[in-house]
């Protein structure tokens, strides 16, 4: 019950100081990193390695997320910080992991949206102490207040669920048929395919999606491990440089 509490209090605190921008860019980007938070509930958990590869998985899903308009669609962190240490506890493996997690970085979505409804009262009062030139008005405005309300609405819901679900979580997994896991697992499977397809369409080059594909499916069917999927992957951009480098110099000479 102690690690529980810990393990509650840590996700909680790293979900408030990353979405309530009390750390600024650095917690947004790096501490509500669903890397980071798999170290830090491994390192909780006594499991490391497991807290890695799961923040890894959930990281590799939400990585071609983008916030148009500062509009999240989904929440990393907030699947993050809810749904590593469900997992270490219920021992979901990371295909499970990931595909329960899609929804609650719905819920933190959601979350963020109420939040920023809400801090609609602090603008217009710190723009209210701009007009006064009331530096010390602005500051509570615009930093202080915010943030203060950002702890019950953004600590309270991951501690709970954290704090309170993994016995849930538990009696969950023992009443869901085991061909509905699996199931979870083929979705699972493809979410980390979908989020860099979605980086390489975002990046203006969807002409790429082909490459991911085909690299996914040599890693599920051969069973290749990270290292050696990289290598085969840098080989294959080297001598796609190269060839087009080839051409490139051919048709200039041609040209001339």
């Amino acid at each position: 019950m102690e690690n529980a509490l810990i393990m509650a209090i840590a996700m909680g605190l790293i979900y408030w100081i990353s979405r309530s921008m009390l750390g600024g860019y650095f917690a947004l980007f790096f501490i509500g990193n669903a890397i980071f938070v798999g170290v830090v509930a491994g390192l909780i958990s006594g499991n490391l390695t497991q807290g890695l590869i799961l923040g890894g998985g959930i990281s590799a899903v939400f990585a071609g997320i983008i916030a148009p308009g500062g509009n999240m669609p989904t929440d990393q962190t907030m699947a993050a910080t809810t749904m590593i240490p469900l997992a270490l506890s219920a021992n979901l493996n990371v295909d499970q992991a990931i595909a329960l997690a899609v929804p609650l970085g719905l819920l933190g979505a959601q979350l963020m949206s109420l939040r920023k409804i809400i801090n609609v009262r602090f603008a217009h009062g710190a723009d209210k102490a701009v007009e006064e030139v009331d530096t010390k008005k602005l500051e509570k405005n615009a930093i202080l207040y915010p943030a203060l309300l950002a702890f019950p609405l953004l600590f309270l819901p991951v501690f709970l669920v954290v704090l309170l679900g993994q016995n849930v979580m538990l009696d969950l997994l023992a009443f869901i048929p085991e061909w509905m896991l699996h199931g979870l697992e083929v979705a699972g499977n493809v979410m980390p395919a979908v989020g860099f397809a979605l980086i390489m369409n975002s990046i203006g080059k969807p002409k790429l999606i082909p490459y991911t594909i085909i690299g996914f499916i040599l890693v599920k069917s051969l069973g290749l491990n990270n290292l050696v999927a990289g290598a085969i992957l840098i080989s294959v951009a080297f001598i796609l440089v190269y060839n087009k480098k080839e051409v490139d110099e051919k048709l200039e000479a041609k040209n001339e």
